[in-house]
């Protein structure tokens, strides 16, 4: 197994013996390490395959052309005649029948995720196809932790399913031996891809690469993967040193202890960075992180506060804390809606007492109740206080790196509130709409389209760091600077902002976007547990749906 650019294969004894991958050379962070774009398994989930390309795995824009489906199974859709011929010498001239036969058992056009991607792969192996044979052959390079699968009942019944339903409907020969060799390929799959579920953008399913699959966890990993389209490309997300180990986080590392040891229950091994081993929170681990100065261009430029966060942990212990996730999470929560959201939010009252909105679940619990705003028109407004705080009392301390890609989410998302709110001032709807004066003045009184234009400038900024040019947030950021870079009489303004993201410390500069910028964001952050804590579910004064 070679390993990938600029790294190099080396074994742990005192983790196994087990492959590590460590840097041939130094990387800053945002430096590109290494771009995986020839996947053994590249494929977008089930239930979304007929909205995203099933070769390129391009998600179909609401609004845009109708992608053009296979004209034998009618399962399988592309965005072009390229895609569509790519993806039949690849795999889809054998897996075709698979998507008929389906259709044919049980009328659907689609199959789970796990049950493609393993027919895909006994297909690639049937066809001698070198580099599946090579990683998941039965002497290849990937482990899949089979025994301790088997273990897991529960679990095991459902691979045993999953397993079957690929080798069922792959047309393949039912014997005991294809049976095993289907069990232990799934359990290589889910030992070793990668989920490209990201719901804010649409994208889904699994990414597989045995170069990539080489690199171990870490809780404070020191480099993160970005997707676009069939490539992967892993970036460092802080200083790496030659000869350091590349370490990314197969879990959101940001959850509590107990979150994250059932994250990776499925992975099999037990964790022991700092961040486990200390059960250190978010603070904790953001106060010692080294690319805290990166944080003198972003929305939480206080680098003192990220150092010394004005949190109580006496009055609320780590037992506590994850009693409250569990009930966050408990089956009763698991509805959705707004009254499920007012419930879940009553269940974070004690991290506010103690200041401690950055530990999961209290910035969830926002997240929920910013989408539910952005439902209607009339409630759009109460979403822009709410991503705010997100991204100047949640998302920093959590994330350190501003170029991290759930960061340059948020700051989106206060861009997109802003861009409407304008169009609502402009037109006098947000009067009408919203009776919160406070909200309404804050917005009155200051220029939301330079707001706009420092937010947007700032994710190009942070973009160029962090993300494919084809991401769809960069592609929109830059979209939106066209439409303000056209507007009038907006010169100083802007010539202010670009000297800012050029030059942080810049004193003019720097004083323009504390005023103009930062201010009124705080003031809007500033509002966001008020508007929390009403009784915004059923009253009057704050509703959230039209009754």
């Amino acid at each position: 197994m070679a390993a990938p650019p600029g790294t190099r294969l080396a074994r742990t004894p005192d983790r196994g013996g087990g492959r590590s991958v460590f840097a041939t050379r130094s990387y800053r962070p945002g430096d590109v390490i290494a771009t995986f774009d020839k996947p053994i398994l590249a494929l977008p989930d089930g239930p979304n395959m007929r909205t995203t390309c099933n070769y390129c795995l391009t998600v179909q824009a609401p609004d845009g052309k109708p992608l053009r489906a296979c004209t034998s199974c009618k399962a399988a859709v592309y965005c072009n005649p390229t895609c569509q011929r790519a993806h039949w010498k690849s795999i889809h001239k054998s897996e075709c029948k698979l998507f008929v036969r389906v259709r044919e058992a049980v009328g659907k056009d689609w199959v789970p995720t796990p049950t493609r991607a393993v027919a895909q792969v006994l297909m690639l192996l049937k066809a001698g196809d070198p580099a599946t044979i090579a990683a998941l052959g039965d002497d290849g390079s990937l482990v899949g932790n089979t025994e301790a699968f088997q273990k897991d009942t529960k679990v095991w019944s459902d691979y045993e399913m999953l397993a079957m339903a690929a080798v069922v409907y792959g047309g393949l020969v039912e014997s005991e031996e294809t049976l095993r060799r289907a069990e232990e390929i799934l359990c290589k799959i889910q030992t070793n891809a990668f989920d490209r579920l990201d719901a804010d953008t649409g994208l889904s399913g699994i990414f597989l690469d045995a170069g990539l699959s080489m690199i171990n966890h870490s809780c404070i990993p020191n480099a993160f993967i970005g997707f676009d389209k069939r490539a992967a490309t892993l970036r460092a997300e802080r200083d790496i040193e030659e000869g350091d180990e590349v370490r990314i986080s197969y879990i959101d590392h940001t959850l509590p202890k107990m979150a994250r040891q059932e994250g990776l229950r499925l992975y099999h091994f037990h964790c022991d960075c700092p961040r486990c081993k200390e059960d250190l929170d978010v603070y904790q681990v953001c106060a010692s992180s080294p690319v805290v100065p990166l944080n003198a261009l972003s929305l939480q430029p206080d680098l003192l506060r990220l150092r010394n966060p004005p949190v109580d942990r006496s009055k609320l212990s780590t037992a506590k804390i994850e009693v409250i996730y569990k009930a966050w999470h408990s089956p009763a929560m698991s509805e959705g809606g707004s009254k499920i959201a007012q419930q879940r939010w009553k269940l974070c009252k004690q991290l506010v007492e103690v200041r401690m909105w950055a530990v999961e679940p209290l910035p969830a619990s926002i997240h929920e109740v910013a989408l539910i705003c952005q439902e209607h028109s009339w409630t759009w407004a109460y979403a822009l206080p709410l991503w705010c705080f997100l991204a100047t009392e949640c998302e920093p301390f959590r994330l350190v790196a501003p170029f991290m890609p759930w960061r340059m989410k948020g700051v989106m998302m206060i861009a997109k509130c802003l861009s409407e709110s304008a169009r609502q001032t402009a037109t006098g709807e947000l009067v009408r709409n919203c009776p919160h004066k406070g909200l309404v003045g804050i917005l009155a009184r200051n220029d939301q389209v330079t707001m706009c234009e420092a937010l947007i400038r700032l994710l190009v900024h942070d973009a160029a760091l962090g993300a494919a040019d084809g991401w769809d947030i960069a592609i929109q950021a830059r979209e939106m600077l066209q439409d303000i870079e056209h507007l009038d009489g907006r010169e100083n303004e802007s010539a202010l902002i670009q000297a800012w993201v050029k030059n942080p410390q810049d004193p003019q500069a720097n004083a323009f976007f504390r005023y103009a910028v930062l201010k009124p964001i705080t003031e809007l952050a500033a509002l966001a547990i008020e508007i929390m804590d009403a009784e915004i579910w059923a009253s009057k004064a704050l509703p959230l749906v039209r009754r």
